[in-house]
């Protein structure tokens, strides 16, 4: 399978990921869809290629210089050396017009996992193009976001990142509440439980499809 850009995710445990992953119609391990409603199926449209996720470390294109092996390589050796985090209580909330499961409280060790990730896989990411640039501008970045978008290639990370799992596109004001009531339902036995990040997984998005696939899921400190 080619892939044109790769990411690294937290990707929970089952059952949640599963239930995570019929909500959204896409199994990013599995690489299978599920048969959703029409209306559901719209309301889940951008983030079904991703699969249920936290972004850690954003798409990237590889670097000319790197290989899809080598960019293995360091996140085994990465994984292994990298403490599991603890974060906060995980509820449904509404990110402006849409919805995403987050904790409660976004805790330090959460913060530092994912300032580390990007860090750390920096060198593997391509620079971005005047086109990336341009197209992410389009969001009013602040001047914070801005820079960091700049050194980091994404603009939500370091002191801007927020851990979520996107749950919906942007909702119209007389849908969402329902929506939301749907959610809560849905996701009940695993909201108030605590975060625990105990491993990452390495994404490749398919080339064509533009689909999200897990290539590697690893336990951290292992």
């Amino acid at each position: 399978m080619n892939f044109s850009r790769y990411a690294i995710y937290y990707i929970p445990d089952l059952p949640l990921f599963q239930i995570g992953s019929d909500w959204l119609g896409w199994n990013s391990i599995t690489g299978q869809e599920s048969l959703l409603s029409a209306d559901h199926h719209r309301i889940t449209d951008r983030p079904r290629k991703y699969g249920f996720h936290a972004t850690v470390k954003p798409p990237f294109s590889l670097a000319s210089h790197s290989s899809q092996g080598e960019l293995q390589d360091a996140f085994h050796a990465f994984c292994e050396h990298v403490s599991p985090a603890t974060g906060g209580t995980l509820k449904i909330s509404r990110l402006g017009r849409f919805l995403a499961m987050i904790q409660d409280v976004q805790t330090n060790e959460v913060t530092e996992l994912a300032a580390s990730t990007v860090s750390y896989f920096d060198k593997f990411r391509a620079p971005l193009t005047d086109k990336d640039i341009e197209k992410r501008r389009r969001r009013r970045l602040t001047p914070q976001q801005d820079a960091l978008m700049l050194r980091w290639g994404y603009p939500y990370v370091m002191q801007e990142f927020k851990f979520h799992m996107t749950l919906t596109d942007p909702l119209a004001h007389d849908t969402i509440d329902d929506i939301e009531r749907r959610a809560n339902s849905m996701f009940h036995d695993f909201l108030d439980q605590s975060l625990n990040i105990s491993s990452l997984a390495l994404l490749g998005e398919q080339e064509g499809s533009g689909r999200f696939h897990v290539i590697e899921r690893l336990s951290l400190g292992m």
